[in-house]
């Protein structure tokens, strides 16, 4: 059904920007812990890895989505073209 891969590219396209506001989201807050010889400083042992944790989900769950997004466009491609 081409109605079907033409909903799939779609949101896929748009999981795109998605994902590049993820990845921009984590490298701000390690940028926000940085002194000034550019080491990631921490409060607390705790303050560490709750944003090791945070932020290892944030990484991976964007590359999941980026991920499906790739297979949702070549899938269309694939379909429409093949």
């Amino acid at each position: 059904r081409m109605d079907e891969s033409t909903d799939v590219l779609l949101i896929s396209i748009l999981a795109i920007p998605f994902v590049i506001a993820i990845q921009l989201w984590v490298k701000n807050r390690k940028d926000s812990r940085r002194n000034e010889d550019g080491e990631e400083v921490f409060s607390s042992t705790r303050q560490a890895i709750f944003a090791f944790l945070l932020e290892g989900i944030a990484v991976v769950g964007g590359l999941a989505i980026l991920i499906a997004a790739t297979s949702g466009i070549i899938k269309y491609v694939v379909s429409t073209y093949g």
